[in-house]
Formats: C-alpha cells, sequence, structure tokens
C-alpha cells in the first residue's frame, strides 16, 4: 500500500515539474518557476526514495540509503518552496540574499547528514534495527536525527511565516486558498517535528518515552509509524495540493464562473434591450470568431459595453430632477443601500428613454460626472455586471423605482 501510494504521488508530482518546467526553456522566465520545479522533483524523489521497494533496492548498495536521500531531499523539497515564497514576498534583490543564504544551510545540512550516514555502522541483516533504533546504539546517528529535524524544523516555521504573511495579500482567491492550506499542512508538519524533538531526546536520555519503531504495514500501522510515516505523508499531499490549487483552481472553478457569467448576461438583458430599442447603434456587429461568440466572458463584456454606450447616448435625457424625486419616493418606501441606488438610476434611464423617444432634451441635465453608470468600486466586469443586474431588475419592476414626469422644456 505504501509502494502504490507514495509511487503514484511521486508520479504525479513529476509530470507536473515536467509540464511546469516547459517556460524555462525560454526567456522571460516567470518568477519563482525554477524553485517551484524544485520542489515538485524533490518531493517526488523523497517519496520514492521513502518507499520500502526503493529502500530495499538502494540497501544493496549501502544499509539504509534510502532513508538518507529521502531525508536529503526532503529537506530540498522545503528550502525550494521557501524561496519559492521569497519571490513573491521579497523584493528581487533582498530576495536573492535570503534565497542564497538557505541554499548555504541547505548544502550544509546535506553534506553534514552524508557525513553523519556513512560513518555510522548500519546492519540489513534480518532482525536488525530500523533506522529509527539504530541512534540509540550509533550516536553519530543521534545527531544526525538531531540535525535533520533542525533543519526541516526552520524550515517549516519559515514557510509557515511566509504563507500567513503573504496570504494576506494575495490577488487572487485561488492563491489566498493555496496559502491557507500550505499553512495548515505546516502546522501539521509542527506535530511531526515535535514527535521528532520527542524522539531525539528519549534517544539522547535513552529512555523509552515512545514506543519502539517497527517495520509500517500500513501508512498508520504500528502506532508509531502515524506519526513517523502517516503524519509528514499527509503533511506532502496537503502542501503539495495547496502549491497546485492557484495553478488548477481557476480550470476547476471555470465551469461554475461560466454558469455565472452567463446568468448575468441573461440578467442584463432587460436594460440592454430597453437602451438597444431606443439606440439601434449601440449594438456592435463585430465578432472575433465562433468561440468569441460562445464565449460568456466575452458576450457578457460586450454586452456592459453596449449598456454602457447606451447610457451616454441618453446623456441630454437626463433628468436631474427626476433623480431627485426618485431618491425621495423610494426613501419614503424604505429602500435603502444599493436597491436605492439602482432604483434611482432605473428612474432616471427610464425617462430618459421617454424623453428621447418624444424628442425632449431634459430641462436640468444632471451633471457630466453623474451622466454614465461608472463607479468607483466596480473594478472588474463581474462586479459591474451585477451593478447593472440589479439596475435592470429595477427598470423592469415599475413599482420599484416611481419615475416622474419630466417637465417640459424651457420650463
Amino acid at each position: 500500500m505504501v509502494n502504490a501510494l507514495f509511487l503514484s504521488i511521486a508520479a504525479i508530482l513529476l509530470l507536473a515539474a515536467l509540464y511546469k518546467a516547459r517556460p524555462l526553456l525560454g526567456r522571460p522566465r516567470p518568477q519563482g518557476l525554477g524553485a517551484l520545479c524544485g520542489f515538485l522533483t524533490a518531493m517526488a524523489a523523497s517519496l520514492i526514495f521513502l518507499t520500502p521497494l526503493a529502500g530495499d533496492a538502494l540497501s544493496h548498495v549501502t544499509p539504509k540509503l534510502g532513508r538518507l536521500l529521502g531525508n536529503c531531499t526532503t529537506l530540498a523539497a522545503a528550502t525550494c518552496i521557501s524561496i519559492l515564497l521569497l519571490r513573491f514576498n521579497e523584493e528581487p534583490p533582498q530576495a536573492d540574499r535570503k534565497a542564497g543564504r538557505r541554499l548555504v544551510s541547505l548544502a550544509a545540512a546535506v553534506c553534514a547528514l552524508a557525513v553523519l550516514f556513512l560513518a555510522s555502522p548500519r546492519n540489513e541483516a534480518p532482525g536488525s534495527p530500523t533506522f529509527g533504533e539504530l541512534p540509540r546504539t550509533e550516536p553519530l546517528l543521534n545527531v544526525y536525527v538531531l540535525v535533520f529535524t533542525v533543519h526541516l524544523g526552520a524550515a517549516i516555521v519559515d514557510l509557515l511565516r511566509q504563507t500567513l504573511r503573504y496570504s494576506r495579500h494575495a490577488p487572487r482567491a485561488a492563491l489566498r486558498y493555496g496559502l491557507r492550506i500550505i499553512a495548515f499542512g505546516c502546522g501539521l508538519g509542527t506535530i511531526y517535528i515535535a514527535y521528532k524533538v520527542v524522539h531525539v531526546a528519549a534517544l539522547w536520555a535513552d529512555t523509552a518515552w515512545l514506543p519502539a519503531e517497527q517495520i509500517c504495514t500500513s501508512l498508520v500501522t504500528p502506532v508509531t509509524c502515524t506519526f513517523s510515516v502517516g503524519l509528514p505523508a499527509a503533511c506532502s499531499l496537503i502542501v503539495v495540493s495547496g502549491i497546485l490549487l492557484p495553478a488548477i483552481g481557476p480550470a476547476l472553478a471555470w465551469p461554475w464562473r461560466r454558469a455565472r457569467l452567463w446568468h448575468l448576461h441573461r440578467g442584463v438583458r432587460p436594460l440592454w434591450a430597453a437602451l438597444s430599442d431606443a439606440v439601434p447603434e449601440i449594438r456592435l456587429t463585430a465578432t472575433d470568431g465562433r468561440y468569441a461568440a460562445a464565449d460568456p466572458e466575452f458576450r457578457l463584456y460586450r454586452r456592459v459595453i453596449e449598456i454602457r454606450d447606451g447610457v451616454l447616448a441618453l446623456r441630454p435625457h437626463r433628468s436631474e430632477e427626476v433623480r431627485r424625486a426618485a431618491e425621495a419616493a423610494l426613501r419614503a418606501e424604505g429602500v435603502q443601500g444599493r436597491r436605492l441606488e439602482a432604483g434611482v438610476e432605473a428612474a432616471v434611464l427610464a425617462a430618459a428613454l421617454d424623453a428621447r423617444r418624444g424628442g425632449r432634451p431634459a430641462a436640468h441635465p444632471v451633471s457630466a460626472q453623474d451622466a454614465t453608470l461608472t463607479r468607483p468600486e466596480l473594478n472588474n466586469l463581474i462586479d459591474e455586471a451585477r451593478w447593472l443586474r440589479l439596475v435592470s431588475r429595477a427598470l423592469r419592476a415599475p413599482g420599484t423605482a416611481p419615475v416622474p414626469s419630466p417637465p417640459p422644456t424651457g420650463a
């Protein structure tokens, strides 16, 4: 089970690394892409080396070699993801300096692990102690475990600090959620580090604070494997999921976004129909092919533009008296907030459409600043379409937006 699970995850990570590495062949390189590919590759290698299958094969070279390679690649993965976040959290010169220090620290830790590991005798004979129990009789391996635990713990704490910091300012929802998932994985990682610290302390004190480690038959059996194998595996999966979420999140959310765009497109239709009937020239005829015509984002964007053009065409007919009267009437009915603003705009537009059909300009037109539906808080297509849908609903519901008759021209 452990072999199949770890090797399957490793294959997925390697495929993701190959896919993400394509832009590395050209210039310029996306920010942090090298660190991301390094993390995916190192994490895949770590999972491969820590499988019993790879461990048995590598033990023919030297006993327990899979544990050394797995630990070193785990530290490399933690360093790569830390550098990746540095590229987003820091300015390039400062990020480069900090990344360099982390790479030097990684190199020193890997060298120390290799020297301590190779300098300690190990036995692969049947019935020999597991790697987790060897430090009781091999002091150098006890130092090995200590070096690994300290370096990995520092990397996890650094990663947790960076994810919590950057998640507050991440511009995209998928990125924010991905960073929070990584932070959750790091939180579980601190439990693993705590277990390792207690384990190392028990080895130094030569006491049985924890049950003796045994060969793992699954991720959770025997019980010590829950902490030594199951917990780090869960942390790895959670961290990888958080890292990949910003890349795959938009694709996963596209069906829902597509449905929302079509819903908004239908929602603004009454407003668009009223404006395009009064001002037919606002209808755009050019298209960008069959794909663009079927793209809901393109269709909604085009409809919003046509609505704005129609509102601009009605500028001479928009009446300040209508706006004030509609606002007073709606406030008297208890309408507030965005519904009040949308009702007032609908009333002004309804009166302007009626005046245009009668050829009457407004006696007291609204100011140029108020003559469009532009609002400073509408900074993306979805927000703008939602606002126009409110106006469309108010325009379609006569009782919601009472429209007083505009005064005759010259009054």
